[in-house]
């Protein structure tokens, strides 16, 4: 699995490659004003990138449904949204679909039964055959590629095997300490 390095923002304009980018900011635990914060970044991110004012551009969403960029020219634009850990991250895919997910790594409590249920019988045995030391962080590495594949889906969180299949480009976030990512899209020329 490759690694892709998120950008800070506020920062420079993202670099697109392969038609995604994924822009990281510290916000609040309060998940009202981190949403509204990613919002804006997302919207100050992309007037960089294609050099159009940050207030013409929109985000779309509603309960249950990815949120969607739409641009001054009429053109939309996937994107997802995750928080945690004080950080909150957002993906802007150009080619189609997209699904990010973060997680803070640290010991999920019934952690057995979770992966079991969400996560299937090969990453169950693969976080079960995990050292202690190291269990949060593989289990955080499975939640997230699953969580990241259901939204590139456009589904919801349900139980193994629904869903399961992935044709999509998975990718793991370069991150600070103890915060495990992964993004998930469909590869293509911006």
């Amino acid at each position: 699995m490759q690694k892709l390095a998120v950008h800070v923002w506020p920062g420079p304009a993202p670099t697109i490659a392969d038609g995604v980018f994924v822009i990281g900011l510290p916000t609040g635990e309060q998940r009202e004003e981190a949403r509204q914060q990613l919002r804006q970044a997302v919207a100050e991110a992309l007037g960089a990138v294609l050099d159009v004012p940050p207030r013409e551009i929109e985000i779309e969403a509603s309960p249950g449904a990815a949120p969607v960029v739409l641009l001054p020219d009429g053109q939309r634009l996937h994107c997802s949204f995750a928080h945690d850990g004080g950080m909150s991250l957002a993906a802007v895919c150009f080619s189609g679909p997209v699904g990010v997910d973060l997680m803070l790594s640290e010991e999920v409590a019934g952690w057995e039964a979770v992966a079991r249920d969400y996560l299937g019988p090969e990453a169950t045995a693969r976080i079960a055959a995990t050292a202690r030391a190291e269990r949060a962080a593989v289990f955080a590495r499975a939640w997230t590629a699953r969580e990241a594949h259901l939204k590139w889906l456009g589904v919801g969180l349900d139980e193994w095997p629904a869903h399961s299949q992935s044709s999509g480009t998975t990718v793991t976030l370069d991150l600070p300490e103890r915060l495990v990512g992964t993004l998930v899209y469909m590869d293509g020329a911006a």
